[in-house]
């Protein structure tokens, strides 16, 4: 046994639905049960554990960087996006996530972020397709272009360019999940695949979305 096994009286017990997020800060105090996630996590030098592990685990640290905040979780509920997708933006600067299920023979456009994206595939087959936004020509608009199309099936994981939206087809029931630095689609749109806006500065922190085979 271990005394970290009291904890479960301190804690937020808490069944995630297919499709329902939340929001971890930095410096809470988290474990996962069972069941599949994805989570999407700001960029952090530092893991300080705090038990259910053999590794090392400094008690000094860990009591010192605990928030002690008590009260119930923070849940983030999905906004539906244009081109049929859900995002989940969390209160801090570093990034958001979509989520976009897609039924056979079903189609989701995942629009343009100004900035690299992570997509993963948790669930089904089928195809994905990169629409490249061209620069405005003299005495014209900007448009956008047909890139490659990637077949794609449970476990799939490709990187997006900035400036690139992504078509998704479902050949079967398709769940897939985008992670990237937050922007709006406003902003996006002016980036158009040029000059990305400057990242801003980190602080550790996390959110994770349920991606159950049930969802």
């Amino acid at each position: 046994g271990t005394v970290w096994e009291l904890s479960r009286y301190l804690l937020n017990y808490l069944v995630l639905e297919p499709g329902e997020a939340l929001f971890l800060n930095a410096n809470e105090p988290h474990a996962y049960l069972f069941g599949d996630c994805i989570e999407c996590m700001a960029e952090s030098d530092n893991v300080v554990r705090a038990g259910l592990t053999p590794k090392f685990k400094d008690v000094d640290v860990l009591c010192e960087m605990l928030t002690y905040d008590d009260g119930p979780p923070y849940m983030v509920p999905p906004l539906l996006i244009d081109g049929g997708a859900e995002r989940y933006i969390a209160p801090v600067p570093e990034f958001l996530v979509d989520r976009a299920m897609v039924e056979a023979g079903g189609a989701v456009l995942l629009p343009a972020s100004p900035f690299v994206s992570i997509v993963v595939v948790v669930e089904g087959r089928g195809k994905l397709e990169e629409l490249v936004r061209q620069q405005p020509q003299l005495g014209g608009g900007a448009n956008s272009v047909d890139g490659l199309v990637h077949a794609v099936r449970q476990g799939s994981v490709f990187m997006a360019c900035a400036g690139t939206a992504l078509q998704v087809r479902a050949e079967e029931r398709l769940l897939i999940f985008r992670a990237t630095a937050k922007h709006d689609l406003a902003e996006a749109e002016a980036a158009g695949g040029g000059g990305a806006p400057s990242l801003p500065t980190t602080t550790a922190a996390s959110a994770s979305a349920s991606a159950s085979a049930s969802a």
